[in-house]
């Protein structure tokens, strides 16, 4: 049986699938879940089908066919086209569906051969290709990466797959990080449209250090609205609460925010842009790099990652502060006794953590909460680093109120199911990526052991981090 008649089988199979809404109310959740996980698997196979006939499509209408080639001689002007009016797709699909077609057509293309197998879906392929895209590595590394992305696929979505795809690119190719740097900031822009009915329209594109400080000023502005952290400080308390209750829409509220802001700032002398209180670009990096001008900062909270000599230029600026990880990234014990995690616990958490803890959440560490994992009346709690996660607000509260556990075992985190859910704990990796290449740095190399806060032995390294703002504020560099 061809290709060709197999999947028109295949069609007719699906089509006799019922589908019906009724019957979709009335079965199990497990029932649900698995209709899902198999319509995922149906389209992923399908899209697979489509790549590899868009390609063998594009082939054919190479542009040194001219009007002999089959895109043309069906009246559509580019193969773009043709997919879209054959198969009533979007336009960035058919562009999708091409691009990984031809890889498919591609000898020795490991992606290629992936999704061919079925192994890896379409829109899984597009992340892997434009995370690695612009890589200068020989080619037998790009296939080993590719290799590993591939595998990685099974857990990640394509949004979370195409930003590790990008940390390998930059494990691979570090030399290429200041161009990369330079092309995105290069890109910048603030536009400022006039609409017809008098209204203005400001259309701004902000490469990564840009977002440190931008996005920081929105989190403060709108987060109490858009399920950001509770606040204990009555002070801050009293603020979320209001914000929560105010008439204004949440994008009202933002506008207001940056009016206000430049309002107050063209009020400043000359000499000053925005004043004191800007807020902290935290750029984490080794000691020893930002020492020796080697290596690459790791932006917290994004992972974007800045070339040795532009965090150099923000340390020489700014200055640095220094922090203590051992060799499993924690940022040693400050020893602190009080109910509440300080403001300088904190940022040590941010560093070590890099966001919620909870597996899969992508939220940075300006959303979090600090976590007591054995809390602090009912187990005597103490307010140490060791004994402390930072949370998003959804997931702290998940974890109180359906009794999921974190407990600490041999410097790492897990995550205990609550009793009426039994199944194994799970690892909780930190979401920074700063201190995830640390941690493999230290297990890459024997170093002489020192021993931690906690009395594990471990080999304490450190890393160093610029910020755009005054060394004396909270929010300072920092070094890890």
């Amino acid at each position: 049986m061809t290709s060709t008649a197999a999947l028109a089988t295949a069609v007719a199979v699906l089509r006799d699938v019922p589908r019906s809404v009724s019957a979709c109310r009335s079965a199990s959740d497990a029932s649900v879940l698995e209709w899902m996980r198999l319509a995922g698997e149906a389209r992923k196979l399908a899209d697979a089908h489509l790549a590899l006939a868009a390609g063998e499509m594009a082939r054919r209408s190479d542009p040194s066919l001219g009007g002999a080639g089959l895109a043309r001689r069906e009246g559509a002007r580019t193969p773009e086209e043709l997919v879209k009016t054959q198969t009533g797709s979007t336009g960035r699909d058919a562009v999708v569906a091409l691009r990984v077609g031809r890889l498919a057509q591609a000898e020795g293309s490991v992606l290629g051969d992936a999704v061919t197998a079925g192994v890896v879906s379409v829109p899984a392929a597009e992340a892997i290709r434009a995370g690695l895209e612009g890589a200068d590595a020989p080619p037998e590394l790009v296939d080993q990466a590719t290799e590993l992305l591939c595998a990685e696929a099974a857990t990640l979505d394509p949004d979370r797959l195409h930003k590790r795809a990008r940390e390998v690119r930059d494990e691979l190719d570090e030399a290429g990080i200041a161009s990369r740097e330079a092309r995105l900031r290069g890109r910048r822009s603030l536009r400022r449209l006039e609409l017809r009915d008098g209204m203005k329209r400001l259309i701004w594109d902000y490469d990564p250090l840009t977002a440190g400080v931008v996005d920081e000023i929105y989190d403060r502005a709108t987060s109490p609205r858009r399920g950001g952290p509770r606040f204990v400080d009555s002070e801050q308390k009293a603020r979320a609460e209001a914000l929560e209750k105010d008439d204004r829409t949440t994008e009202q509220i933002a506008s207001d925010a940056f009016t206000e802001l430049l309002r107050q700032a063209g009020s400043l002398p000359t000499d000053v842009l925005l004043g004191k209180g800007a807020p902290a670009v935290r750029v984490l990096v080794p000691a020893a790099d930002l020492a020796a001008g080697t290596g690459h900062g790791v932006i917290e909270g994004s992972g974007e990652v800045l070339s040795i000599g532009t965090v150099q230029a923000l340390a020489c600026n700014q200055g640095t502060q220094t922090a203590l990880l051992d060799s499993l990234g924690d940022v040693l014990d400050l020893g602190r006794e009080q109910r509440l995690y300080s403001r300088h616990q904190r940022v040590a958490l941010a560093i070590r953590d890099g966001g919620c803890l909870w597996s899969g959440c992508e939220r940075p560490p300006s959303w979090c909460e600090a976590h007591h994992i054995d809390h602090y009346a009912r187990d005597h709690g103490r307010t140490d680093l060791a004994r402390g996660v930072l949370l998003c607000k959804h997931h702290h509260l998940k974890l109180h109120n359906e009794n999921w556990q974190i407990r600490r075992q041999d410097g790492r985190y897990w995550l205990h199911p609550p009793p009426d859910r039994p199944g194994p704990p799970v690892l909780l990796v930190t979401k920074s990526r700063a201190i995830r290449e640390h941690v493999a740095r230290r297990s890459d190399r024997s170093a002489t052991p020192g021993r931690s806060a906690s009395g594990a032995t471990h080999s304490p390294g450190a890393l160093s981090a610029g910020t755009e703002h005054p060394p004396s504020m909270t929010g300072a560099p920092v070094s890890g």
